[in-house]
């Protein structure tokens, strides 16, 4: 008898031994949960908590031109209805002093927020930043896109310059220090945990299931009276995850040097 078709039917066998072996090793035991989100490799604690800040708040730092702000802006919005009642995500545009293009979109964030559609039109802005390359960091750019959103431009323009406006893109740098954010985007919640696709394990899409383990978590907290206990060491974000970095100010009693883009926004740059 010929040993060939009894070879061949070992090799089937072989096969579908070994896929049903690859298949079950991907497949989490019956219910075994995931782990839950470590502090000092998903989050952090604020070494200086933002004692004001409701247990619940959570607070979004996020930049115009940053393709991570914009792939997270759509599933925390989607978490945030999904919570009863809703959470309202409050949205701060990350601005540093010395670098006009940041100031400048922190102006557009404010402007259409003075008019009451900062959330509405978030993607269209994302949208002609990131995926059509304008530049929306001067007033005629700006008022021109939103006349384009059906928006007043003469409104538009005349919220642009108000003193209220000019008031919260001078206040953005202190505020964006305030909450310890030194890359975009990072929420932070109860005023206490920070997170960000830098830090939690699976970027952009495993950020949100961090953020609903620290709501839950701050939710149930002790109010904040003060520092809390020391946290761990704020670990680097990844190199090629952040903004390029300008020279630190030999005055800024700083650690390290915050990261933040250069004066002119880098185009499809992988570092934002």
């Amino acid at each position: 008898m010929s040993q060939k078709p009894f070879k061949q039917s070992l090799l089937r066998m072989c096969a579908a031994l070994s896929l049903a072996t690859t298949v079950l090793a991907f497949q989490a035991p019956p219910g075994l949960a995931s782990p839950a989100p470590r502090e000092g490799t998903d989050y952090v604690q604020l070494a200086h908590p933002v004692a004001q800040a409701p247990r619940d708040q959570v607070v979004e730092v996020f930049w115009y031109n940053c393709k991570h702000s914009y792939q997270l802006e759509t599933p925390l919005d989607d978490w945030a209805a999904r919570q009863s009642p809703p959470v309202h995500v409050l949205r701060i545009p990350a601005a540093w002093s010395d670098t006009p293009v940041m100031l400048a979109y922190a102006r557009l964030y404010y402007t259409l927020d003075r008019l009451g559609v900062a959330q509405q039109l978030a993607i269209p802005v994302f949208h002609a930043v990131r995926d059509e390359q304008r530049d929306l960091t001067t007033v005629d750019a700006a008022a021109d896109w939103a006349a384009e959103q059906g928006l007043d431009a003469d409104a538009f323009r005349a919220a642009y310059d108000s003193p209220e406006v000019n008031q919260e893109t001078q206040a953005a740098p202190a505020l964006r220090e305030q909450y310890d954010v030194h890359e975009m985007p990072s929420v932070i919640v109860g005023g206490r945990y920070r997170t960000s696709p830098f830090l939690a394990n699976g970027g952009v899409p495993g950020t949100v299931p961090v953020v609903d383990y620290l709501y839950q978590r701050a939710r149930t907290a002790r109010p904040l009276t003060g520092p809390l206990t020391e946290p761990e060491a704020r670990p680097e974000a990844r190199p090629e995850a952040r903004p390029q970095a300008r020279p630190q100010a030999a005055a800024r009693p700083l650690a390290r040097p915050l990261a933040r883009p250069l004066a002119r926004p880098l185009a499809g740059s992988a570092r934002v």
